[in-house]
């Protein structure tokens, strides 16, 4: 019996949450395989990757979930704070501003 991709993601988040990083870093990269534009893995892998301070590989991962859902105000947050981490203030601003055009808070 094959998973669905949403069975698979909440088997990610189980061991994301556990902090099984390997094993839900590898999830969260299948969900990718089938399914690149995947808003939630997509999240979350940049939230698993700024947990072991690997702000840059974050960031297109954090666009890209943006880009599939931008109504997910959490998706912006990771985002904005992801740049700010890595220094990028301008870029950084620009969101907030993009942001706040889109309807978010």
């Amino acid at each position: 019996m094959e998973l669905s991709i949403e069975q698979v993601l909440e088997q990610a988040i189980q061991a994301h949450q556990k902090g099984n990083l390997h094993l839900a870093e590898n999830l969260y990269r299948a969900i990718l395989k089938s399914k690149p534009e995947d808003p939630d893995a997509n999240h979350n892998l940049g939230v698993l990757s700024v947990s072991v301070n690997q702000i840059e590989a974050a960031l297109p991962l954090f666009k890209t979930a943006i880009n599939a859902n931008p109504k997910i105000e959490q998706f912006w947050i990771s985002y904005i704070d992801s740049l700010i981490r890595a220094n990028k203030l301008k870029e950084a601003k620009r969101t907030i501003k993009n942001a706040k055009n889109k309807g978010l808070n």
